[in-house]
């Protein structure tokens, strides 16, 4: 059939798919789905029913395995099987391995029957339970045999692995969405260790290592194998990445590296391995083939992310110091190319480690040309708010004196700013970060606590500890005449709750008069009743002083809790010691 005969007629290419599967069966699994949808009257007509589809899918033909309609179906089917009878359809894979392998479509629906040995091999058995339970776990490790030299299967062989190492967390995407458990942690049995171990020998034991690097899928399956490997066998997980590193030459070579990270495949395995290898092999793999290229690392559009996981695993101050020195003078060209994630990472090792904070701070501000002169810093939270430069935010030329309009209105708020200013919040001293929230206009700051990505840098401001208790009541003064503006908004309603939970009773006070000023617009909007509740407007009102006796009684049972709650976790701490 040539192309304009398809053309002429679109559903003779299906049937072409679909000719070893009649229309009646197709039809009979298409009204299984709508039953399963409608459910049931009772559990036992539930079983009764799934018994009589499972005899009925036992009998039918290969075929309808790979069928390209049937497949969410299936994928559901397969999570309502019980455990005689996933035996007998991994029977039914195991018998014909090779032919679904084949199919893209026909691999969800195995790996979702393949997860079911995980479903039933956690918790405990009765002797009954167990014996078919070891059946089960016969036919599976039969399947994985003839699995162990596969790289091409990479869903195949992921799912196998992640069944014989115990712990399993697929996604949605990679088996549909039609399973709803695709995560489990157990204990496996012996058999499987082993099985699993072998699996990782024989992968790491080929000759090939250097194709391995070249071949995408392969490349995939390693990405897979190294974190699953940490968790089982901590010590063979370094053997193997320095053996994978050595053979392929990416230890030593740059050039062979930067190959490497430039591919998006190879940059998800060098993530994996950095997160997973031994200290020693990550200074190593810094010092030879890192260390003098972060700025090239940062600004590719694959790589980046490997230099991310670079500096989340730095080992120590002296460390990430640095990588801190080498990155510190590129910020403006790394923000330039959108590698936000490289900033937000370093500000976090900066915040964890406790050093180059306000270095980091004032490299930021120039990058965002706010540092000098000293008027333009109270900008600084606008402008990484939006990842805008102060020219561009005030629309002048670069150089020029100050713009007409000193406080334009806030835009929406970028989630990497966002997360960046976050992090800057828990700095040992957030001076610069504070210091422009303080000087935003009210509106903006409204615009700030109603945004969807800004309302957790409000949220961050009032929970932080190095944000001190002045600064929030100057805050909460800032906010007065915006409060119910703010408590009206999905995301605003919630900062409000947030600041209720973290102030003293005196902040308290003015956040209830400020909305006790507009008591009937609170209680009839949808996020406004909630906090009209919340923060007992109608008591205040008719009452101040049952308010606020009921704000002390409340004070201080939150107070006693919290003090039973520490007790009793330092109790459970000298226990562990």
């Amino acid at each position: 059939m040539d192309k304009k005969e398809k053309k002429a007629n679109p559903k003779a290419h299906k049937r072409l798919i679909d000719k070893n599967v009649n229309e009646e069966t197709v039809n009979y699994y298409v009204r299984i789905a709508a039953t399963l949808d409608e459910g049931f009257e009772g559990d036992e007509d539930r079983e009764l029913f799934l018994r009589n589809v499972f005899i009925q899918l036992e009998k039918e033909d290969i075929h309808v395995f790979m069928h390209p309609s049937l497949q969410d179906v299936l994928v559901k089917l397969t999570e309502l099987s019980n455990v005689e009878q996933t035996i007998k359809l991994l029977q039914i894979l195991k018998d014909n391995t090779a032919e679904l392998l084949n199919d893209g479509k026909a691999r969800k629906v195995m790996c979702s029957l393949l997860l079911q040995v995980a479903e039933f091999s956690g918790g405990e058995k009765s002797k009954e339970q167990q014996e078919h339970l070891e059946e089960l776990q016969e036919v599976f490790l039969e399947i994985c045999q003839s699995l162990k030299r596969d790289v091409e299967n990479v869903l195949v062989v992921k799912t196998v692995l992640q069944v014989l190492s115990g712990h399993v967390n697929m996604s949605a995407k990679d088996i549909g969405m039609k399973r709803n458990k695709t995560t489990w942690n157990y204990t496996p049995p012996t058999e499987f260790i082993q099985t699993f171990h072998e699996m990782c020998e024989e992968i790491f034991s080929l000759d090939d290592i250097q194709e391995k690097v070249e071949h995408n899928k392969a490349s995939m399956v390693l990405t897979h194998v190294f974190p699953l490997l940490h968790k089982v066998d901590t010590p063979t997980c370094h053997k193997f990445i320095r053996k994978y590193l050595t053979l392929s030459g990416v230890l030593t070579d740059h050039e062979k590296f930067q190959w490497l990270v430039s591919d998006s495949r190879g940059s998800f395995l060098m993530q994996a391995i950095i997160e997973c290898c031994s200290d020693e092999i990550y200074t190593e793999l810094y010092s030879s083939v890192c260390k003098g290229h972060l700025l090239s690392l940062a600004v590719h559009p694959q790589a980046n992310f490997v230099l991310e996981s670079l500096i989340k695993g730095a080992k120590d101050k002296e460390q990430f110091e640095e990588i801190f020195v080498e990155l510190k003078e590129n910020f403006e060209d790394i923000l330039a190319f959108n590698h936000l994630r490289v900033i937000t990472s370093l500000a976090k090792a900066a915040c964890q480690l406790k050093t180059c904070q306000m270095k980091l701070v004032k490299h930021l501000l120039r990058a965002f040309h706010c540092f000098e002169p000293e008027d333009r810093q109270i900008m600084f939270v606008p402008l990484l708010a939006t990842l805008t430069t102060y020219e561009v935010y005030f629309g002048i030329e670069e150089g020029s004196d100050k713009p007409e309009n000193e406080n334009p209105t806030l835009g929406k708020v970028n989630i990497h700013g966002s997360l960046i200013l976050q992090t800057l919040l828990e700095f040992k001293n957030p001076k610069y970060v504070v210091n422009s929230l303080l000087h935003m206009t009210p509106k903006n700051l409204q615009c700030l606590a109603c945004d969807p990505s800004g309302s957790h840098i409000m949220e961050v401001y009032f929970k932080s500890t190095t944000v001190t208790e002045k600064n929030k009541a100057a805050m909460v003064d800032k906010l007065q005449d915006v409060l119910q503006d703010i408590a009206c908004s999905s995301c605003g309603s919630w900062i409000i709750e947030t600041m209720w939970t973290e102030l003293p009773l005196p902040q308290k006070t003015v956040i209830v008069k400020a909305l006790a000023k507009h008591d009937r617009r609170l209680a009839g909007d949808q996020y406004g009743r909630f906090i009209h509740r919340h923060c007992g407007v109608s008591t205040y009102i008719n009452s101040v002083r049952n308010w606020t006796q009921m704000q002390t009684s409340s004070q201080k049972k939150r107070k006693m809790f919290e003090d039973i709650l520490q007790t009793s976790g330092t109790k459970t701490k000298k226990k562990k010691e």
